[in-house]
């Protein structure tokens, strides 16, 4: 996954001569010429409406294709609509999620409200009203609130639900249904299980070892890609938004002398320790509480800023050291975001390099602020 998204990235540093991969991003994205190779797409409402002949990565508010897909698909959204086939897997995560035609590989969906209406390889979900209704080529896995089962199922079910597992008239199961519900579901006499049914009441069920294990690390890696996403989207879109406060706060950085540097992440540290404290000392008397609660705003916002802005350094550091380049966009802003998250995972000393980036990035924020809320226009020692 993570190589998937690098190449996604890194992609975006290169000409649209140089590769032919599509890539866009805009606040409405509506891909209606054929690409040629694999295509990225983000914005708050994405279309895609040509066949696609590789691999399609997306992320917005609502994602919609209306367009065959040859290749593997990666989706992140708050609605997400696949319309036609895909030849490879499907990957989702959103709020809510329609899946309307076959699946030629694997299936993985995360979201509130899934609905699957076409067939796939092998089919996982996990969400909270979960509808399955035109069966499957392979084995089944769905966790959620209240699950529905219709159609041709190859394989073995698996079902773990808080609420009521539902079959649908004339649903046929070539395996075994194992599923655990608060109550037995309603099975029809239509429905054909050849494999067995096997029911473990919700108040006995325990998970195996296994099955905690793959629960774990499933909700692991939806937390880490909603992480990504979501600092993906706000530092592009600040970066974005905001270009010459951006390319100030790069420019004080890569302009001074590291020692410079090294008080920058000091200001930013002294500010990270001390505000707290001073929003106690206001707490204590009544006069003080709307500011503390002011000052309690204004500093978890400076830790959001500083984080994003710490992988905006990281860019324009790559893109100042490893390819001279020292005219930053967003683009360099969306590769300084991955390489902070891979850096993240280094043990030991990727947070504390994250940290002193992240104290670097408050500590310019707030000399900037503090210029231009002064007008100090005299040099200092930072």
């Amino acid at each position: 996954m993570v190589r998937f998204l690098l190449a996604a990235l890194l992609i975006l540093l290169v000409p649209g001569s140089a590769l032919a991969a599509t890539v866009a991003g805009d606040r409405t994205v509506v891909l209606t010429e054929a690409p040629v190779d694999n295509t990225y797409l983000v914005g708050t409402d994405v279309t895609v409406t040509v066949p696609l002949p590789a691999d399609l990565v997306a992320a917005g508010t609502s994602l919609k294709v209306f367009a065959p897909v040859k290749g593997d698909v990666m989706l992140a959204g708050a609605t997400i609509n696949v319309a036609r086939e895909v030849g490879g897997d499907l990957r989702a995560v959103g709020g809510s999620i329609s899946i309307q035609d076959d699946v030629a590989g694997d299936l993985i969906l995360g979201g509130g409200s899934v609905t699957v209406s076409g067939k796939a390889k092998d089919i996982r979900i996990a969400g909270g009203s979960v509808r399955v209704t035109d069966g499957s080529t392979g084995p089944v896995t769905i966790y959620g609130t209240d699950v529905f089962l219709s159609g041709a199922f190859a394989g073995d079910v698996t079902v773990v639900a808080s609420n009521t597992v539902t079959l649908g008239e004339g649903t046929s199961i070539q395996g075994a249904l194992k599923y655990n519900a608060s109550q037995q579901a309603g099975i029809p006499e239509s429905v054909t299980v050849l494999g067995g049914v096997e029911y473990t009441g919700a108040s006995t069920y325990l998970p195996t070892i296994e099955e905690a294990k793959t629960f774990a690390l499933a909700g692991t890696g939806v937390f880490l890609t909603v992480k990504f996403i979501a600092a993906l989207v706000l530092t592009g879109l600040l970066a974005g938004l905001f270009p010459v406060f951006t390319e100030k706060l790069t420019q004080r950085v890569l302009r001074r002398r590291p020692g410079q540097v090294v008080l920058l992440a000091l200001l930013g540290f002294g500010i990270f320790v001390a505000t707290p404290v001073f929003i106690l000392l206001l707490l204590v008397s009544f006069v003080g509480i709307g500011l503390a609660v002011l000052l309690g705003i204004l500093y978890a916002l400076l830790f959001v800023l500083a984080y994003v802005y710490a992988a905006v350094l990281v860019g324009a550091l790559i893109a100042h050291f490893a390819f001279k380049r020292d005219i930053f966009t967003w683009r360099w802003a969306l590769l300084g975001v991955l390489a902070l998250q891979i850096l993240d995972f280094i043990p030991y000393v990727g947070p504390i390099a994250v940290s002193v980036l992240s104290a670097a990035a408050a500590g310019t924020i707030a000399l900037i602020a503090y210029r231009f809320a002064f007008k100090r226009l005299a040099n200092d020692p930072l």
